[in-house]
């Protein structure tokens, strides 16, 4: 069997493992015939995802609203997760177009991901200003808040990544950022740097405890905000 012919079968179980419809049995029975094959064939998870995507074009995609800059600090790690790249277009400290490099895809769920966590951001940002009373300018307060929330929710998906890792249906969905995204940021991509030496430890705190509240559901590969946490 040519090594096309080997990946595309295993494309295919691949396809049945990730189908909602699916039953736990057929998830399981199709996860473990591919892992069999690329053990046979000795063939990682890049070659999968590489000759997956061979035949399409790595796109670029802004978001239609414009948001606030230091979001995209949260934007990269949902961006990561997904097979993609973020990015934004503007001045960070002020309102940015935020998008995402990647396959059409992949960008989608990204968005689908990425967007409800940012609207939330915003609206929690202008909560926040509203009832303002601390001795710090509120725009340290801001971008330190939103500094917080990138971190914390870095952590629910690090714990997510773990305990999908540990589970036999997503094992094989967990995967590097494919090479041509990589090339297409590299040589499209300004990269831009911020500093700034003032900071609110209460802020960041309170950023990290509201971005933890977001959980990863591993069943249903959206992001949720926790309820009770």
């Amino acid at each position: 069997m040519q090594i096309d012919d080997v990946i595309r079968k295993i494309n295919k179980l691949l396809a049945i493992a990730a189908d909602p419809s699916a039953s736990d049995q057929e998830i399981q029975l199709a996860t473990y015939r591919a892992e069999k094959l690329m053990l046979k064939y000795k063939i990682e998870n890049k070659d999968i995802i590489n000759k997956k995507n061979s035949n399409k074009d790595v796109i670029k995609v802004y978001f239609d609203d414009r948001y606030t800059g230091y979001t995209i600090w949260t934007l990269n790690y949902i961006a990561e997760y997904c097979q993609t790249k973020a990015l934004y277009n503007g001045k960070v400290n002020s309102t940015v177009k935020l998008g995402l490099i990647g396959f059409e895809d992949d960008i989608k769920f990204a968005e689908s991901i990425a967007l409800p966590v940012i609207k939330y951001m915003e609206e929690t940002l202008k909560d926040l200003k509203e009832c303002y009373i601390g001795d710090v300018d509120f725009r340290i307060y801001k971008r330190s808040w939103c500094h917080g929330f990138a971190e914390g929710i870095e952590l629910q998906l690090k714990n997510s990544l773990l305990e999908m890792k540990n589970n036999k249906k997503f094992e094989l969905s967990i995967i590097d950022l494919h090479p041509a995204i990589i090339e297409y940021a590299n040589n499209n991509l300004e990269h831009k740097h911020t500093r700034s030496n003032y900071s609110s430890r209460e802020a960041y705190d309170l950023g990290v405890n509201m971005g933890s509240k977001y959980t990863f559901d591993k069943n249903t590969k959206t992001i949720k905000k926790g309820a009770d946490n």
